[in-house]
């Protein structure tokens, strides 16, 4: 999927990730083997480490920054407003996406103009598509 978008839907998807990879509240017991990662994805986590240690040593450290282009950051505000309502499955605890009725009044609530929802709706779609194997991943 990540090949067919266009730049600003990856860096949307990105910002997805992110936000759905954020430590939880209530996390689970840490011995509990369903919520480890895969080792390919720590493997992964270690090489992006790794990575960015090389490109710059002095750097400070900032593990816990996204940065937003300006011109996703109203539609980076409405996903973290729609951060609530994500549909779960209530056998397995899944999640299986947002809410579409949700979707169209919090871009009504937050006043976005009509002709920006197509654009917008299309946006989010990435952005759920993007986060939802994160936020899955314990499952």
């Amino acid at each position: 999927m990540f090949l067919r978008q266009g730049r600003r839907e990856k860096k949307l998807a990105l910002a997805a990730q992110y936000w759905a990879a954020r430590p939880r509240r209530s996390a689970p017991a840490e011995d509990d083997e369903r919520y480890a990662d895969p080792q390919e994805w720590q493997d992964a986590i270690d090489a992006h480490e790794d990575a960015l240690a090389a490109d710059d040593e002095d750097a400070e450290d900032d593990d816990d920054v996204c940065f937003i282009w300006p011109e996703n950051r109203q539609t980076w505000n409405v996903f973290c407003a729609l951060s609530h309502c994500w549909r779960i499955d209530g056998w397995t605890g899944q999640y299986l996406g947002l809410e579409r009725p949700a979707i169209e009044s919090t871009l009504r609530l937050m006043q976005i103009h009509r002709r920006r929802h197509r654009e917008m709706l299309q946006d989010l779609l990435a952005m759920e598509e993007a986060a939802l194997p994160v936020l899955n991943r314990a499952s």
